[in-house]
């Protein structure tokens, strides 16, 4: 058989994987999951920040923090509506070869700046995945550990470029932003988790932000598991593959026990490793909330 080269984006493509926005998404959700949620054909994932409750009695500001997927298959109108966002800043978490894969469409008027915060790491390397999915290999890999590991990566390893979006985002003159890797779930997902618990979110609340990604994807990934059978030639069972295209409660718990492991607290976490003292972290606040 063939080596598989399409990655899990461009299959979702293939097969027309637009989330739509059709009022079953929303049915039965709270009013905020449609108000965050773009509804782009391309970008299923393409959220706002906005309308989070702090401990403390503010909320997140709309329109100046968002999360995605990759930018790569929006359609014309997909990109006409993140045009007028004005964002000025994204932050591409991608590597080398995700990005050369599968470029960003960016706005050509008024482009953003994009800051290349490069994470990537052979142990979840979408290569390595599409070749062991690929062959229907999947007995030598445990996908739910791997993102499990990863996170831990994310916390400790990575935390460098963390810290460098948060240079960037925090100066106003960089909003509104924009954080996204390929799925908008693994590396961003962390990028957003930080963003919100800095700001004061409850970490319940962080969480069931994170896990809105298996709502806003859930048929891109039902399509997309179809596609892995097909392009295994049946070799492979989907539902082994599926921890890797959603997230889990475990994920994000497993990137902040890496914190608490290393620095203690989250806000000795936040001082030493991201770069926020104090008076930034203020300044920031008085950014991000009202």
């Amino acid at each position: 058989m063939r080596r598989m080269v399409i990655g899990f984006a461009a299959l979702a493509a293939l097969v027309g994987l637009g989330c739509g926005s059709a009022p079953e998404l929303y049915a039965g959700m709270p009013e905020h999951v449609k108000r965050r949620h773009l509804g782009l054909e391309g970008a299923p994932n393409f959220r706002d920040l906005g309308g989070y409750a702090t401990e403390d009695g503010y909320s997140v500001r709309w329109g100046i923090l968002y999360r995605s997927d990759n930018l790569a298959h929006l359609t014309d109108a997909d990109l006409e509506k993140v045009g007028t966002l004005g964002i000025r800043l994204v932050c591409d978490f991608r590597g080398p070869d995700e990005k050369a894969e599968e470029p960003d469409r960016l706005p050509a008027t008024d482009p953003p700046a994009v800051a290349e915060l490069e994470i990537v790491d052979a142990s979840f390397s979408a290569t390595g995945l599409r070749e062991k999915i690929g062959s229907g290999d999947l007995d030598s890999v445990d996908l739910r550990q791997l993102l499990i590991d990863a996170n831990h990566l994310f916390a400790g390893r990575f935390s460098p470029q963390y810290a460098a979006m948060f240079d960037r985002i925090t100066r106003p003159e960089n909003l509104p932003a924009l954080v996204h890797c390929t799925a908008g779930k693994d590396r961003a997902g962390f990028a957003s988790a930080l963003i919100l618990r800095t700001l004061g979110v409850p970490m319940e609340t962080v969480a069931e932000d994170f896990l809105l990604t298996n709502h806003y994807t859930a048929a891109k990934v039902e399509r997309t598991l179809l596609m892995i059978r097909v392009f295994s030639l049946f070799r492979a069972d989907p539902e082994r593959v599926r921890p890797v295209l959603g997230v889990e409660p475990a994920y994000l718990e497993a990137a902040f026990d890496e914190i608490d492991a290393r620095f203690g607290s989250f806000d000795r976490y936040r001082r030493e490793a991201l770069g926020l003292d104090d008076t930034r972290l203020a300044a920031f606040r008085e950014l991000a909330l009202e």
